[in-house]
């Protein structure tokens, strides 16, 4: 009985985890989307300057003017870029150089194949064709998805 009320205390535990995780996920994509809204007013505020520029005969455009909106685009484009790595890391994820977003424990892309670790190698645990789609990886074992070209465990490539 007590190892039962012991799992369940845990399971209790780590849904509790998963929520706090997911309101402070949800927090910080608040953010990225507010930083967002301001990037689009500073280039509306470009748009103004140029506009304004046209309707002189000179349309001279101010750079000085320029330079603080561009100023403030590059900022908030890097706090953007900051929030989201603290996203992907509440999320135990990791983006791949092909963009597509991975668990942060993934050796290989499943989609480009690129290695983030050296790993070693385990005996084949299913065997099958190197052309088939395969619920295991037929090189390691390790589970694969019906989309994945390359096996998240060892690189193997699943399919053509």
């Amino acid at each position: 009985m007590s190892n039962f009320l012991n799992k369940l205390k845990q399971g209790v535990s780590d849904a509790g985890k998963k929520a706090q995780q997911t309101v402070e996920s949800t927090s910080l994509k608040f953010q990225v989307s507010s930083k967002e809204k301001d990037i689009e007013k500073n280039y509306t505020e470009i748009g103004r300057i140029v506009y304004r520029s046209l309707e002189t005969e000179s349309s001279f455009i101010p750079n000085e003017e320029f330079t603080k909106y561009r100023e403030a685009i590059l900022s908030l484009e890097q706090e953007i870029e900051d929030l989201n790595r603290k996203i992907q890391h509440l999320q135990n994820l990791k983006e791949c150089g092909c963009g597509k977003m991975l668990p942060a424990d993934a050796s290989y892309c499943p989609f480009c194949g690129q290695q983030f670790q050296t790993v070693v190698v385990q005996p084949a645990a299913v065997q099958s064709s190197h052309t088939e789609k395969a619920a295991f990886c037929p090189n390691c074992g390790e589970p694969a998805s019906s989309g994945d070209h390359f096996c998240r465990g060892c690189g193997f490539q699943l399919s053509e």
